[in-house]
């Protein structure tokens, strides 16, 4: 089940909803003023797995990777300010 950004029509509170998939809203008790009747949020999602930039897929740089990670990332890096 997802968690759903509602807006209550009432108060204009906005609020978080652990809720069954493409739900509406009109069911939803507003937890600050009890109204129900409430209207879902377009919500940013997050994304998990970044790490500087990039999506790492389950898995860490460690050792001898790490280490030739680094090493092409500064020949990299010179190149740029060579050519700059």
């Amino acid at each position: 089940m997802p968690i759903y950004e509602f807006k209550c029509n009432a108060c204009n509170h906005v609020f978080e909803e652990l809720v069954p998939l493409n739900t509406s809203g009109e069911a939803q008790k507003c937890p600050k003023c009890g109204h129900v009747g409430a209207r879902r949020l377009v919500s940013a999602f997050a994304a998990h797995g970044l790490e500087n930039g990039h999506i790492a897929v389950g898995w860490k740089l460690t050792g001898k990777d790490k280490a030739a990670s680094e090493s092409k990332s500064e020949s990299s890096g010179e190149k740029a300010t060579k050519s700059a």
